[in-house]
């Protein structure tokens, strides 16, 4: 997978919680909207009222003044208004059509009966007029006040940030409770065996329609691989009869003629096809059991002293191997396992390291956990089989434990394979295969699990 794509990856629950907290802001959101509009609208509506209220007692002032004998000027009565209106933010002014009489510059002109806005955002005045006689009288106030404007914002602030942080809290809850079936799926999921092929290995049923359509093609889906599986299986066991039968047969018969003696010059070539036909063997045995699961391969497990395994392989090597072979045993090294399959895979690692170190000295150190709890590697059993050859770089150390993968395919002969075996059986027993940083050559460190005798009672 390319970092980008991982990058992307999230949790489905983390998912589920971002829309719940995005989609509680965004209704946050629109109720402050429509409450600030309502609000506004409210607020608008009170001023109009108040606006006009001003007009209509600026038209009742007019009124007494003309009726009583020193009338005053219009000029004089809309300013005598303003002044006491001067603390309401209500500024009084008489039109005679569209030429001001009296009051406020800067107060607009609007239609008789009507309340409109003039100006820019930020400098709005609202005004309404009413015709008196000839003349049209216009209350008007400006409609920008800063505090409404602070007292919208934050309330719409407050609104985004309370139905976030409601919508976070109470989806925690609600995507558990959601998410549970998936959850508790993925743990059956998580529990199943390699060869598992029955359904109720997936856990009880769920109410999820979902889940369960989910449930049903992994259901579906282990059947069929339970049936590729066996026809793998049966195919290894019939191959391993077919090629070891006449491979043993070959062998016996070229021993027997050897064994006859014949002709000198035929014993050369008979040795060679002796030889291929041991390496044939081995070759079908290394891939007989790489092709066999690993938990097949766990049943029949006794306990193992791999410090007997690895003094058994070296004593078996031709003298000249075997001088070059030192061992340093710490500990017995018990573990559980197949001791055929642990004996191959010790085996193989000191031919391995052999073969590569040319006249080189191997050097095999068991080291085994249970002798220091104190230890990093305690309860484990560390087997380091060291070699002057030329070595792994640390970008092939992964890749030379795959089949037929080889990291100097012209140097030595071979397949490719003993590398991979010895992976596959460490892995069967629960332990690992790596190589580790070395001055020189190669250091191929093995680690199993320990396994102690029980205390005597």
């Amino acid at each position: 997978m390319s970092p980008t794509v991982a990058q992307r990856r999230m949790r489905l629950a983390t998912r589920v919680v971002m829309s719940a907290t995005a989609s509680g802001a965004l209704a946050g959101a629109l109720a402050a909207a429509s409450a600030v509009i309502a609000i506004d609208y409210m607020v608008g509506r009170h001023a109009d009222r108040r606006l006009a209220g001003a007009a209509e007692i600026l038209a009742g002032e007019i009124d007494e003044e003309s009726d009583e004998d020193d009338w005053e000027p219009l000029g004089e009565i809309v300013a005598d208004e303003n002044g006491e209106l001067v603390t309401s933010g209500v500024r009084l002014a008489a039109f005679s059509g569209d030429h001001r009489i009296a009051g406020d510059p800067w107060v607009p002109v609007v239609a008789a009966g009507q309340c409109e806005t003039h100006g820019a955002l930020g400098n709005r005045v609202r005004a309404c007029g009413r015709t008196y006689r000839d003349w049209l009288l216009v209350a008007a106030a400006r409609s920008d006040e800063a505090a409404l404007r602070w007292i919208y914002a934050l309330a719409t602030l407050g609104s985004l940030l309370g139905g976030a942080l409601f919508g976070t809290l109470a989806s925690l809850r609600l995507t558990r409770w959601a998410l549970d079936p998936l959850t508790r799926l993925t743990a059956s999921i998580r529990r199943l065996q390699p060869d598992a092929a029955d359904p109720e290995q997936l856990g009880p049923r769920s109410s999820c329609d979902e889940i369960e359509l989910i449930r049903d093609a992994l259901s579906d889906l282990l059947r069929r691989s339970q049936v590729l599986v066996e026809q793998s299986q049966r195919f290894a066991a019939d191959a391993a009869h077919e090629l070891r039968t006449p491979l043993t047969t070959i062998r016996g018969e070229i021993d027997l003629l050897l064994e006859d003696g014949g002709a000198s010059s035929q014993r050369d070539p008979m040795l060679r096809v002796a030889q291929r036909a041991k390496q044939l063997a081995d070759l079908v045995d290394r891939l007989l059991v790489l092709a066999s699961p690993i938990d097949r391969q766990k049943q029949g497990y006794e306990t193992v002293a791999m410090s007997e395994i690895i003094g058994e392989v070296v004593s078996e090597l031709p003298a000249e191997r075997r001088a070059r072979v030192a061992v340093e045993l710490h500990g017995e090294g018990l573990t559980r396992g197949d001791a055929a399959l642990l004996r191959s895979m010790i085996a193989n690692a000191i031919d391995n390291a052999l073969k590569f170190s040319a006249a080189e000295p191997v050097v095999v150190t068991l080291t085994d956990g249970t002798l220091d709890a104190t230890a990093p590697a305690a309860r484990a059993i560390t087997i380091e089989i060291r070699d002057r050859g030329p070595g792994v770089a640390a970008e092939q150390r992964e890749r030379v434990f795959e089949p037929f993968f080889r990291v100097h395919p012209d140097a030595t002969p071979g397949h490719g394979l003993g590398l991979s075996l010895i992976g596959h059986i460490a892995r069967a027993h629960g332990g690992t295969a790596e190589f580790v940083d070395v001055d020189r050559g190669a250091r191929l460190r093995l680690t199993l699990p320990a396994w102690s005798r029980p205390n005597a009672t």
